[in-house]
């Protein structure tokens, strides 16, 4: 099998119409269309769900996976073109007749309430009945059970804010919510694994093939190739809002998926040299401790000009107390040392990131004032040109002037990593950056951490991932709050990183 092409025998199904699949289907799309302004989203897409598979579906960010998703859920409609479901009136389709049908949906931008509990986000969206004077009981029992079933070992209180859950737990609550019902026949997932620890990931899967034995179907959408390779049954992919190609999962390898997708995965040349013009001599950094941790016993941090720094370990061992800690305003506690100008790129880009209602010019350029400004009034002439380069540069789909809201996950992620390069800060702190972000815009957004750092930056980095650690010049492995070991570059290895995260917490920094 070539690495450099899809071979005709591996994308042959794609030449097919999907008229020809057996009639075995569970939802079929005919001819869809979606339309943004200008923008095509979905063009002309023929596709049939399989009763009891698990259909993978990529694409580059801005492919149209989530489009043609919310359209199979009903939540939006199509300009032209029809979504059949096996015993369901297709003129009908919406929100209404695909819950009804059976369809559940686990958004990647996660949709729960942050000021209710998450019995009552489950209750929302649970339409079995419950009486009126005990339904909050009846809500915390069955998502709890959800929980259990599916994530055991969870430890997440469901009479908590859902809002007070750090992500992976809210990702947790986001899918089980979505299975709290008893007519579940298509279950949509989309980036389900991407704020998930490697255990939880574990069990979400092992309840899912539960579910396809059970005759439940389900549609995968995940930048994680090898998920989708590993648990999909058949893969579509998708580029420029079209199909591209329809494979059999056991006989596809992640490198034919990326080049049907028309992504180049060795781009991390050529982004440097857009942010580094090739022949640009770089000034020699100072080696200068730019922020620094040591306020109390198992907490020693610093981060110096020129380093990216790592912050690994299972999620929620205190990775991201830290970057609060560093990013805070107002009064540090003693032992805590920030530079005045630094950036923060939130791990919520919905709630926390963008402005929904803004162009990606106002997103990417509020914190740039001073670069764009002159005594306090904003040059639109310098705001138009700092967009206009970091739009190019990072190859942000849909341009400056276009709505935030209507750019895939992905640009909109693009966006908040340019907001935070685009500002004067010495400090750039990046809080999980890359959840829900194809591989070509992860590499592209490792050169720029790369080019960033070269010119005397210093970038502090969470990541869920632990391969993503290895473009670190330095990690600290975090364990019940403390840090447990720092790992130089040819120390940061995946092994490294798993065994240190189940070290004995009463360690201290190596």
């Amino acid at each position: 099998m070539t690495t450099n092409a899809p071979g005709p025998s591996l994308f042959a199904e794609a030449r097919t119409p999907e008229t020809t699949v057996p009639a075995a289907g569970l939802i079929t799309c005919k001819s869809i269309t979606k339309r943004y302004g200008r923008t095509v989203a979905v063009d002309g897409v023929d596709l049939t769900v399989r009763k009891g598979e698990i259909l993978g579906l990529v694409g580059h960010n801005g492919a149209g996976k989530s489009t043609l998703t919310r359209i199979l859920a009903g939540r939006e409609q199509p300009d032209q073109g029809s979504v059949d479901f096996a015993e369901t009136d297709r003129s009908r389709w919406n929100a209404a007749t695909a819950e009804a049908a059976g369809v559940r949906m686990v958004y990647q931008e996660l949709a729960l309430c942050a000021d209710l509990t998450v019995a009552e986000n489950a209750y929302l969206s649970d339409r079995r009945p419950s009486k009126t004077s005990t339904w909050p009981r009846t809500a915390e029992r069955r998502i709890l059970e959800t929980l259990d079933d599916v994530f055991p070992g969870h430890g997440i209180a469901v009479i908590k804010r859902a809002g007070d859950l750090p992500m992976a737990k809210r990702q947790m609550v986001e899918i089980a919510r979505a299975l709290c019902t008893d007519n579940l026949r298509l279950l949509i997932l989309d980036e389900p694994t991407e704020s998930l620890g490697g255990e939880a990931a574990g069990q979400m899967y092992r309840y899912l093939h539960a579910l396809v034995d059970k005759g439940v179907t389900a549609l995968l959408i995940s930048h994680r190739m090898k998920e989708v390779i590993t648990h999909s049954d058949r893969i579509v992919v998708m580029k420029d809002g079209r199909v591209a190609a329809i494979a059999d999962a056991e006989s596809s390898s992640e490198n034919d998926l990326l080049s049907a997708m028309g992504g180049d995965v060795h781009v991390d040349t050529e982004t440097m040299e857009r942010i580094v013009p090739q022949g640009e001599e770089l000034e020699p950094i100072a080696d200068e401790v730019v922020a620094s941790i040591a306020y109390k016993e198992g907490l020693k941090f610093e981060a110096r000009t020129g380093e990216i720094i790592g912050l690994a370990g299972l999620d929620g061992q205190g990775q991201e107390a830290v970057l609060k800690l560093l990013w805070a305003p107002g009064i540090l506690p003693r032992g805590v040392s920030v530079p005045k100008e630094r950036a923060y790129v939130p791990g919520d880009r919905q709630v926390s990131g963008i402005f929904p209602l803004w162009t990606v010019a106002d997103n990417l350029t509020i914190a740039a004032r001073r670069a764009i400004s002159t005594f306090g009034f904003v040059n639109l002439g310098r705001k138009r040109d700092l967009a206009r380069y970091w739009v190019d540069t990072l190859r942000v789909r849909g341009g400056a002037l276009a709505p935030i809201n209507s750019l895939s996950g992905g640009n909109q992620q693009k966006v908040l990593v340019a907001r935070a390069f685009a500002a004067d800060a010495s400090l750039v702190l990046l809080d999980d950056p890359f959840r829900g972000v194809d591989v070509t815009t992860k590499n592209e957004l490792y050169a720029l951490m790369k080019a960033e750092a070269s010119q005397g930056r210093a970038i502090v980095w969470y990541s869920t991932d632990n391969k993503e650690m290895s473009h670190c010049d330095r990690v600290y492995v975090f364990r019940a709050g403390r840090i447990v070991s720092m790992l130089h570059s040819e120390e940061i290895t995946d092994e490294r990183l798993i065994a240190d995260s189940f070290a004995d917490a009463t360690g201290s920094n190596s």
